[in-house]
């Protein structure tokens, strides 16, 4: 069996790419500078396991029914879709294929999941020292449509702040309990993940624009993502989410294309574009200059 844990590097510059191959085709980490801002799970790290009892791997959060391994993945909205409770493990935690792979990407794909008969292809760009994309594709396998929205799950080191610039800011409630920890003002939205205390809400994202910064490096990520359009319908109704451990020092950025109903031998695709840079960030983006001031 091939080491599940073999990982290599897309780089250019302060910018390194971690991919992993073997369990979900992720990015496990994204460095910059030499700091390292995605969250690897410390109590799975090097286990070799079977995708068939997943279920028997250690973890501090059995209210959820899957290894959180960590880094950034593919997964398939609605989560109501998923069996018992887990995201698909064939493309959660099986090995994808490296089928395309240069100095500046790669290409993975996962084998076809046997209960949801969807695959998940993922291209991975470094297009800078400060810029890379993720170009998700999700192909139907099956003989009937079924509704399918692409996600993409990061997974954080904290303390971190996440931001949404909005007209109408609002957080919508999914589980848990925020409090003090969520914050509206006149145009944004801003999830202050520094402590571990667990809560999910749901955001609109009417520029297609997400600010993380973490809060011991001040280090900044922007992820720009297609501009909602008329008609646009959302898995989980908003094309946002942010997700903060109460059991791990990690929160999630969450981001949902539109779902539909993806037929038979039919494809979708999903593009997020990343801009990264130290504590001076620009005000190149149009929501930027707003949310830097929100968060500082």
């Amino acid at each position: 069996m091939p080491n599940q844990w073999t990982s290599f590097q897309l780089a250019s510059g302060d910018l390194e790419l971690v991919i992993l191959p073997g369990i979900g085709g992720r990015i496990w980490d994204v460095v910059f500078q030499g700091k390292s801002l995605l969250f690897q799970n410390p109590d799975l790290l090097g286990t070799q396991f079977d995708i068939d009892a997943l279920s028997e791997l250690p973890t501090r959060s059995p209210q959820f029914g899957f290894p959180l391994w960590g880094g950034e993945k593919t997964w398939i909205a609605p989560d109501t879709s998923w069996q018992d409770g887990g995201p698909f493990a064939t493309l959660d935690s099986g090995p994808y294929q490296v089928v395309s792979q240069d100095v500046d990407h790669v290409v993975l794909e996962s084998a076809i999941c046997p209960h949801s008969h969807l695959s998940a292809a993922r291209r991975i760009t470094v297009a800078s020292p400060t810029r890379w994309n993720i170009e998700h594709t999700v192909t139907n396998h099956g003989t009937k449509p079924r509704m399918t929205g692409i996600w993409s799950v990061m997974m954080i080191n904290t303390p971190a702040k996440i931001g949404v610039a909005m007209d109408n800011p609002t957080a919508h409630t999914v589980f848990g309990h925020a409090g003090s920890l969520i914050s509206a003002t006149t145009n944004c939205v801003i999830a202050n993940c520094a402590e571990q205390q667990e809560f999910k809400v749901g955001l609109a994202n009417p520029y297609g624009e997400t600010l993380i910064k973490n809060d011991e490096t001040g280090t900044w990520m922007m992820c720009s993502t297609p501009k909602l359009a008329s008609g646009d319908v959302f898995a989980h109704g908003q094309p946002v989410e942010i997700f903060n451990s109460g059991d791990y020092p990690y929160c999630e950025a969450e981001w949902h294309s539109p779902a539909r109903d993806l037929g038979p031998d039919q494809s979708m695709q999903y593009r997020q574009d990343f801009e990264i840079g130290s504590a001076d960030a620009p005000t190149s983006h149009r929501t930027q200059k707003e949310l830097v001031t929100c968060m500082s």
